[in-house]
This record gives C-alpha cells, sequence and structure tokens, in this order.
C-alpha cells in the first residue's frame, strides 16, 4: 500500500534565516577573497620590479654603465647637442626581451625633442611607440595604468603610455621651497648632479654599480607610483620616469593635483600601507608607508656614506 508524504514548504521566516546566513557568510568571505587578489596583484608587481632590476644590471653588463636618460633641455655641465628626451626605460628594452619596440624607437634617437625631432617625432611609428601598452610597466593593483593617456607633461597632445615604475633620483626637494616636503635636499632635477641613480640628465654622469658607494643592498633603484596622481608618467620619455624620496611613501594627494610635480613626485602605490622597491642589487623589498622618513631618504642616496640598511 503506498503511503502518500505532505510535503512541508519553507516558511516565509526559515527561508529569510536562510538568506540572511548566505549574506553573512559572504560578507565574511568577500574580504578573504579580496585580500587574496589583492596578495596576487602585489605579487605580480614585485615580479614586474625585479624584472626591471634584472634588465637594468644586464644593461649595465653589456654597456659597462647604468641606462641613461637624455633631457630635452640644455642642462647640466656636458648637455648634449641632440637632446631627443628618450628614457632609461627605453634604454633596457632590448634587454626586458623588447627589442621590436626599441627598434621603433631607434629610429627617432636623433634630433631634439622640443623641436619636434627625438621620441616627439610626429611620425606615425614615433606616435604608435610611444603609445604601446608594456604590462611588466603597469601595476596591476592601479587600473588606469594601462590606459593610454593625453595631457602628460611635455607630451600633452598626444597620447602615451604611463608607467607606475620611476627611477629613484635620490631625496631632492622638487620644487625647493614650493614643496610641501621636509627634505632639507635642495632641489638639482634639473642638473646632473642628483643624489640618487636615474634623474633626466644622467647620461652626463656613465653612473656604473660602482658608483653606488653606500652599497648596492642598501640603495633604492626603481621604485612604485600611481599614474593618476602623476602627470611626469610617460613611460619612455626622460621627464616622466623618475621620482623623489622627498616626500614620504604613500603621500596622496585628494582630489588629485597630478600637476603639482613639487609635491607629488614621489612613491606610492595602490598597495595597502606599502610601496615596493627594486633595490640596487636586483632584489624587491617592501617597504611600510610609515618607515622612518629619515631612514627613507638614507636609502635613496647612492653615495651620501649614511650607515643604513634597507629594513
Amino acid at each position: 500500500m503506498n503511503l502518500s508524504r505532505s510535503r512541508r514548504a519553507f516558511t516565509l521566516v526559515e527561508l529569510l534565516v536562510v538568506i540572511a546566513i548566505i549574506g553573512v557568510l559572504v560578507a565574511l568571505l568577500l574580504p578573504a577573497v579580496q585580500a587574496a587578489r589583492e596578495a596576487a596583484r602585489r605579487s605580480q608587481c614585485s615580479n614586474n620590479l625585479k624584472q626591471l632590476g634584472i634588465a637594468i644590471h644586464n644593461y649595465h653588463d653589456t654597456h659597462q654603465y647604468l641606462p641613461i636618460n637624455i633631457s630635452r633641455w640644455s642642462e647640466g655641465t656636458a648637455a648634449t647637442p641632440v637632446r631627443n628626451g628618450k628614457g632609461w626605460i627605453v634604454s633596457i628594452l632590448p634587454q626586458a626581451e623588447q627589442m621590436p619596440l626599441y627598434s621603433k624607437f631607434e629610429k627617432y634617437f636623433g634630433g631634439d625633442f622640443a623641436g619636434g625631432g627625438g621620441l616627439n617625432n610626429p611620425a606615425t611609428e614615433c606616435r604608435d611607440a610611444m603609445k604601446t601598452p608594456v604590462k611588466f610597466l603597469q601595476c596591476p593593483s592601479d587600473p588606469d595604468a594601462g590606459k593610454a593617456a593625453l595631457g602628460q607633461a611635455q607630451c600633452e597632445t598626444f597620447l602615451v603610455t604611463r608607467t607606475n615604475y620611476k627611477g629613484v633620483m635620490g631625496d631632492h626637494k622638487m620644487g625647493n621651497a614650493s614643496s610641501v616636503h621636509p627634505s632639507p635636499t635642495a632641489d638639482r632635477h634639473n642638473t646632473n648632479d642628483c643624489n640618487g641613480i636615474f634623474y633626466r640628465n644622467n647620461y652626463q654622469d656613465g653612473l656604473k654599480l660602482a658608483s653606488i658607494t653606500d652599497g648596492t643592498s642598501n640603495t633604492f633603484m626603481v621604485g612604485e607610483d600611481v599614474v593618476g596622481q602623476n602627470l611626469h608618467s610617460a613611460a619612455f620619455y626622460s621627464n616622466g620616469d623618475y621620482c623623489s624620496c622627498h616626500g614620504p611613501p604613500n603621500y596622496f594627494v585628494t582630489p588629485p593635483t597630478p600637476g603639482s610635480w613639487w609635491n607629488v613626485m614621489t612613491f606610492r602605490s595602490k598597495h595597502p600601507g606599502i610601496v615596493q622597491f627594486a633595490i640596487g642589487d636586483g632584489s624587491v623589498r617592501i617597504i611600510s608607508q610609515n618607515i622612518d622618513y629619515n631612514l627613507y631618504r638614507y636609502l635613496a642616496t647612492k653615495a651620501g656614506g649614511e650607515a643604513v640598511s634597507v629594513p
């Protein structure tokens, strides 16, 4: 004999309880998922910096000096007559498995940037090269980094790809009295006398790893920036690929004032509480935004004689 069973449906209260439990579980899991995703992005960012560090060392092995920037202006004690605006990132493209892109740029190394030559040449190939995205130049935690942009300093009228990774020029107080930051080191960005490794006139100095007398393991070489905070972020241009440690790490302006170069040419990241740096020996280190300010400045100089080490 078949016995029929009565089916009991969820009551409204039971359904609401189940939904509430699911909501609580999602709320508990979401931060963990977000944290895991950010950890993956931070790891990729570290790999990008590591790739840059290796390329810089390989460039040095080949040329016997560190990658060079060539200013668009006649500055410093031995300014070249050909001021093409080439940045240090262009220099290392062959060592970073980007030889086809380097070959495009190489055709435009002649002529002055300010006069429409060099990397400011209006030829379609040059303009295309300037806006070519290169994945290892973009931090995955910065959603704006992969977008070519107009309005970058001295590149206002044409699209350029931007970089999150800037060479460390030292701890010079950009703009001197105009800067809100307290570094006591005078601005030297328009000379060839900066106390860091990368600046727009370093082609005049032929810096070698041996020039880093503070020790390659104790000196910042390349650090992170956020492109929306700084209009000096054109990846391949010599006035868009360096920053100073005159301001503390993770100095953000809300709302952003990216044209205020005297304040914002500093190092920052989208990683909560930290900024990552490639060190002179090619390793990558995580620096807390709460690092002692003077220690931070000392780590930016190549030959300051300070007895410090990367924490």
